[in-house]
């Protein structure tokens, strides 16, 4: 599904910034799928494992064939995350700050306190958007941090991790968990990962939209007041 881009020039830029993202994560997507296929077309010899007893060699082969099918996926991936949330927290600052110029609106984002989702939250009603904060992207958002969190302060291993619970149904639901037992952790996939830029845009979609909306009465009560 398209996205349509109903907001100003700063939507288009951020519009634009997502999708560079994107084609990164299908480019880098495409260079692990090669690695994989040429490590696995080599022989023994090519990759001098011959020199190895055959037990040996086989658990060395599919240790390595290990990182190139999961390990490396699952790092480049994590890091997709991370940094995709980064570049939300930086376009919620640049409509904050549009905000605080066409509202002005006395503080800051950074004055208020709680997550950034709970100050964007709190900032976005200062400012009179009609946003729902019940809505299922920002829902979908609430539970990205929650991943992202994992991955940022436990090396995405489930277990221990704060709000575990909540967050093994989720990723169970998304199926996003590895299949490992003992050592449970975060296994994005690259549909997730197209999945979070495409919720993201839907989000900062509807946000523009508001503003749009909030700017339109911003000028009729101007007008009707004569400024």
């Amino acid at each position: 599904m398209t996205i349509t881009i109903r907001g100003d020039f700063d939507h288009l830029v951020s519009h634009q910034r997502l999708e560079k993202l994107k084609q990164c994560l299908y480019v880098t997507e495409e260079y692990l799928g090669k690695a994989k296929e040429e490590f696995e077309a080599k022989s023994c010899e090519e990759l001098g494992l011959n020199l190895y007893p055959k037990d040996v060699c086989d658990d060395i082969y599919n240790e390595e064939q290990w990182y190139y099918a999961v390990k490396f996926p699952r790092i480049v991936r994590n890091s997709f995350l991370v940094t995709t949330l980064s570049l939300l927290e930086y376009e919620i600052n640049v409509i904050c700050n549009k905000l605080k110029i066409m509202q002005t609106i006395p503080i800051n984002l950074s004055d208020l306190k709680g997550d950034v989702l709970d100050r964007t939250k709190i900032f976005y009603k200062l400012a009179g958007l009609d946003l729902q904060d019940n809505n299922l992207n920002w829902q979908e958002i609430n539970k990205y941090y929650l991943v992202r969190n994992c991955i940022a302060h436990n090396n995405g291993l489930i277990s221990g991790v704060k709000k575990e619970k909540e967050l093994r149904v989720y990723i169970t639901r998304k199926k996003i968990i590895s299949e490992d037992k003992i050592d449970e952790e975060i296994a994005l996939t690259a549909s997730f990962c197209k999945e979070v830029i495409k919720t993201i845009q839907y989000f900062l979609n509807d946000v523009y939209e508001a503003i749009s909306i909030a700017k339109n009465k911003l000028k009729s009560d101007n007008k009707k007041q004569g400024v």
